[in-house]
């Protein structure tokens, strides 16, 4: 007599699988666990269909992960090792700037028209100087030599003594001016007035960042160069330095502490966005909401 055949092993569920079965032990809609994590519908949606991609980076996936799934009931710290490991075997995507493509002939004709651009606007300019510079020779006019200087004359009623007999000479009239040169206003010392400095470059501000948790980090300063993009892990510090207004978005506000120019600074709960925050260093130091 056959015995019967023992049933398949079942076939080891999803994390999503694992996920919205905890949801439907405890009874709950997507929209009511939704409201109660206090998230958007859309992640509970992604995370029961597995579609982890579009949470953003890693660092958001394993804190909604663990989240819900010790909310549903399910281990945390173990779907988030099943996500990891998930997303270590799944393949690369493929290098598209290795992919072999025909060399492209360069076409002679290309370099004509760039040549006859160039030399037409070589014509132009010598053409358009050579019109400035004889403008500039016929409007110069020569000096006004018709103010005479006027010269002191010996008197005629007392003889003149040796020192006398010498003419003297006077300094021109005030509203006397040479043609072609610029005018000076002398200083009370005789010497021409100082230039003008420029304005001294805004003093650049120390941010360092205090994790004790992980998150995505991203520090921009007021030229828009980034000086940090990456996920900081959980126990490090971070510091940078860079000229204010710095822009500061972090994925996990909880876990990090702000500290500006050796002072602490508590982040506004204004600039909190659910488990993230977006704000700008100010040059004072102050923390102020980002636009």
């Amino acid at each position: 007599m056959n015995e019967p055949a023992a049933p398949a092993p079942a076939a080891p569920r999803s994390i999503g699988e694992r996920l919205r079965a905890g949801r439907d032990r405890a009874g709950l809609s997507v929209a009511a666990a939704a409201e109660k994590l206090h998230l958007d519908p859309k992640v509970i949606e992604a995370l029961e269909a597995d579609r982890f991609a579009e949470l953003g980076a890693s660092v958001y996936v394993r804190g909604h992960l663990k989240r819900y799934a010790d909310f549903v009931g399910e281990p945390g710290a173990q779907m988030v090792e099943s996500y990891l490991a998930t997303r270590e075997a799944r393949p690369p995507p493929p290098d598209l700037t290795r992919i072999a493509q025909a060399e492209r002939r360069s076409d002679p004709r290309r370099l004509v028209t760039p040549l006859v651009g160039l030399s037409c606007a070589a014509v132009l300019l010598l053409a358009i100087w050579w019109i400035l510079a004889g403008s500039q020779a016929g409007s110069a006019k020569p000096a006004d030599n018709s103010a005479a200087v006027p010269v002191a004359l010996p008197s005629v009623s007392s003889p003149a003594t040796p020192a006398e007999t010498q003419p003297a000479v006077t300094a021109p009239p005030p509203n006397v001016v040479n043609s072609g040169a610029a005018p000076t206003v002398p200083t009370a010392a005789g010497t021409p007035p100082p230039k003008r400095e420029d304005a001294a470059p805004a003093r650049a501000t120390r941010l360092k960042l205090e994790l004790t948790n992980d998150s995505w980090v991203e520090i921009y300063d007021s030229r828009g160069e980034r000086l940090f993009y990456d996920v900081a892990s959980a126990g490090s510090v971070q510091s940078v330095e860079g000229r204010p207004p710095l822009r500061v978005v972090l994925g996990n506000s909880a876990g990090v502490a702000v500290e500006i120019d050796g002072q602490r600074r508590e982040i506004p709960t204004y600039a909190q966005d659910g488990e993230g925050a977006r704000f700008v260093v100010n040059r004072s130091g102050s923390l102020s909401r980002a636009r």
